[in-house]
């Protein structure tokens, strides 16, 4: 079985509408004023990019990633000509196929988040020829997991048997003492909704440096901080150094979001420097890498948590396959959230914990979403004819 097409997609899911886009967040642009206020002042392109991989016998893989039309981009006019007509099973040769034909231009962002959108479309199309879920091609597991929840109200999640709760902070250094004494006080509020035994966790998003990470963590101790995430730029190298050997023993520093490849997880892990690795799965170059920087760090001894699974169905079938003391993450969006709902059924919660999908049916987007693209790619093809 071969592989007929590849397809992919930019569409406006109200990625920017979401609160932890429109609230203030701390980031590396927090320092220009007309782009502290939020995050959708400055983001990326967007767009949700679906791919759609279709096999000569008329199977279909779907996946979802970010990057908008730069990464759709990348699939429809690099990757699917590099592809199509190659076998479905050769999924870690397609990858390297991929990733190697990118390295001239890039091998981070959005070159492995395309890379990333390609590889899930395949183990979908993959585990639906064997007629299997996702869970049990990648040699099944658990039915249920932990989640730590990620939320801007923290006391609406009270008392909900989180494994854990994070706060996304709201200031960094250029907002000054009275920012850093802010930032204290918000943890207040999780570690009170957590109780005296929660776990309390913070992401500062890269917008901080080494001294100010230092400075808070030791103005914050009393709230017995569970991990500090992503406080530095990842080109910071010498600044995370500095926090490892200042914190060793004490807080712990959770890395990783932002790397693309096994080979940026590798450098944390040789230099001691993560407690907690965060790989993303749409952008850490999918399904495939990500099993490499399992097996990599279950070697070295370092927990794993996959960023931001609970949007990511194949995340969570990784996580129960793959790990045996997996905890994932679940990012409050709201009440009511399309986000959660882009390649199947929402993720469903019970004391803390999320069910594992399931159906042989796979990956599949809304019909709404199905329409739109059948409608471009129609467009497309008769465009091009």
């Amino acid at each position: 079985m071969r592989i007929l097409s590849v397809q992919a997609l930019a569409i406006d899911c109200g990625f920017q509408a979401q609160k932890l886009q429109t609230s203030r967040v701390a980031s590396p642009m927090s320092r220009w004023p007309q782009f502290g206020e939020n995050r959708s002042s400055w983001m990326w392109p967007t767009k949700k990019v679906f791919v759609r991989i279709e096999s000569d016998d008329g199977v279909v893989g779907w996946s979802c990633t970010n990057g908008g039309e730069i990464v759709a981009l990348i699939i429809d006019k690099h990757l699917s000509r590099l592809i199509e007509g190659t076998m479905v099973r050769d999924i870690a040769d397609v990858w390297d196929q991929m990733f190697n034909s990118l390295l001239p231009c890039d091998r981070s962002g959005f070159s492995m988040m395309a890379v990333a959108g390609v590889d899930i479309a395949l183990w979908d199309l993959h585990a639906k020829t064997l007629g299997v879920s996702l869970a049990t091609a990648l040699g099944g597991g658990a039915d249920e997991l932990p989640v730590y929840c990620t939320t801007p109200q923290p006391e609406a999640q009270q008392g909900r048997g989180w494994w854990g709760l994070k706060a996304a902070m709201p200031f960094g250094p250029d907002a000054g003492e009275q920012g850093l004494k802010a930032n204290v006080e918000y943890m207040t509020a999780f570690r009170q909704a957590a109780g005296p035994g929660g776990r309390v966790m913070l992401d500062s998003f890269m917008a901080w440096d080494s001294d100010y990470t230092l400075r808070f963590a030791e103005a914050a101790d009393h709230h017995d901080l569970y991990w500090i995430e992503d406080p530095l730029p990842p080109y910071d190298m010498e600044g995370l150094r500095r926090l490892r050997s200042r914190t060793r023993g004490g807080t712990r520093l959770a890395l990783g979001n932002f790397c693309f490849t096994r080979w940026d997880c590798a450098e944390l892990i040789r230099e001691g420097l993560v407690d907690i690795l965060q790989p993303d799965v749409a952008w850490a170059g999918g399904i495939t890498e990500c099993l490499r920087i399992l097996d990599m760090a279950k070697a070295a001894d370092i927990p794993v948590i996959l960023h931001n699974t609970c949007e990511q169905p194949w995340a969570l079938s990784l996580a129960a396959a793959r790990q045996s003391d997996a905890v994932v993450e679940f990012v409050d969006r709201g009440e009511v959230s399309p986000l959660y709902g882009l390649m199947g059924e929402p993720p469903i919660f019970r004391n803390g914990r999320v069910a594992v999908p399931t159906d042989v049916s796979g990956n599949r987007p809304p019909a709404d979403i199905a329409t739109q693209f059948a409608g471009h790619c129609a467009a497309k093809h008769m465009k091009e004819v």
